[in-house]
């Protein structure tokens, strides 16, 4: 499968399965800034409204070898605007473990556990004109793994750059209160591998669809990703469809904290995992 094919498909299924081909050209705009700037949305699903945020979550995957092979990643996720709000610093810590028979002989030729690659990020506040904004991101990959299965085996560097529209509302059923339409572009590219390890060489689209209930306890997320590895002539897509809750909804205590479910779908032959299921918590503005 050609690059143009992984990326017509991915793009495509996301937006026949989510409905969101039609709503597009239907929904109604709204004002970017006062969105982005709203401290009352805990969702934590716009990534450019900057408020103290602390995430938990698993994601358990199926990997894509000749045998029995899967993945487990814990991450704990932590945003904090900086610079009075100018900037926002992300961090991701991970603990995974692996077990893959490679050959399928019924043997685990990979079978390690321990933490993985730390990755932190500066995303700049957004550039605003009516529905619109725009913004640049630094992302820092580093090699922290305590086994070579759990990470890259580089220092990377991922400069970002993102677009975002945004909608007051949209025809989606169940889904109607709002959202964005969020594509973004990194190239990352590795300053330092271990010996005998590749380098670092990646171009990655994010395509990012939010829809919101009308009460805004509710949400619908797509995030397709295409990934094509330069260094290893690798081409691949993951799709994430996200559902989530606010918790208040039920427990009207825990305001900012809410809990979703991501199914993930991976195509492309020569992607590392078939399919996964992550589970995960956020505790947004507190």
């Amino acid at each position: 499968m050609n690059r143009k094919s992984i990326l017509f498909i991915a793009i495509f299924a996301v937006l026949l399965t989510t409905g969101w081909m039609p709503s597009i050209a239907q929904a109604q705009e709204a004002n970017a800034e006062q969105i982005t700037k709203d401290t009352s949305d805990k969702t934590g699903t716009n990534p450019v409204n900057f408020q103290r945020d602390l995430r938990f979550y698993n994601e358990y995957s199926w990997l894509n070898t000749d045998g029995d092979g899967n993945q487990n990643v814990s991450t704990m996720e932590y945003r904090q605007p900086i610079l009075d709000g100018a900037w926002q610093f992300r961090t991701r810590i991970r603990y995974s473990f692996i077990e893959a028979d490679l050959n399928d002989d019924g043997s685990n030729d990979i079978d390690e556990s321990g933490i993985g690659d730390t990755d932190f990020r500066l995303l700049k506040q957004p550039w605003f004109w009516g529905a619109n904004a725009a913004t640049i991101a630094l992302e820092v990959f580093l090699n922290t793994a305590t086994e070579d299965a759990l990470g890259t085996g580089t220092t990377a560097l991922g400069p970002q750059v993102f677009y975002a529209r945004f909608f007051g509302k949209n025809p989606i059923p169940f889904y109607s209160g709002g959202g964005l339409f969020a594509p973004g572009l990194q190239y990352r590219f590795s300053v330092h591998e271990d010996e005998g390890r590749a380098d670092t060489d990646q171009i990655v689209i994010d395509l990012n669809f939010l829809a919101l209930s009308e009460d805004k306890t509710r949400w619908l997320f797509a995030n397709p990703q295409i990934v094509s590895d330069q260094e290893n002539d690798a081409d691949f897509a993951f799709i994430d469809v996200e559902f989530g809750w606010m918790m208040a909804k039920w427990y009207p205590n825990l305001k900012g904290q809410s809990f979703y479910i991501r199914p993930t779908f991976t195509i492309g032959a020569d992607r590392p995992t078939d399919y996964g299921i992550e589970l995960g918590y956020k505790f947004v503005g507190w």
